[in-house]
């Protein structure tokens, strides 16, 4: 499953979850950060695996200051760096239209 780039109102959570995604697998994979994109494969590329996955998403929580419900986690989801971060972008999403009673 492809992922696409939200539009520019959500741009900046979409680029602020890249980052920390790519500062966090840097520091645990230890590798250089700028070497990770977007399209970076988590499995394949970088070798993650369900440990990783889980530190990976405890930071991203920490750091975005967020939860996930990660019961809507799918493997399509952990496909990519920015298949990641799209996920992440959902969440807070639906969280912000939970808060909103939307």
């Amino acid at each position: 499953m492809e992922h696409t780039t939200p539009d520019a109102g959500t741009a900046d959570l979409y680029g602020r979850a890249v980052a920390t995604i790519a500062d966090s697998l840097a520091k645990s994979m230890q590798v250089d950060a700028a070497t990770i994109g977007e399209n970076s494969r988590l499995f394949d590329e970088l070798g993650l695996d369900s440990t990783t996955v889980l530190e990976l998403l405890m930071t991203i929580e920490e750091e975005l200051g967020m939860e996930f419900e990660t019961d809507l986690l799918e493997q399509h989801h952990l496909e990519t760096v920015g298949a990641l971060a799209v996920f992440v972008q959902e969440q807070a999403d639906e969280q912000a239209d939970e808060q909103a009673g939307v």
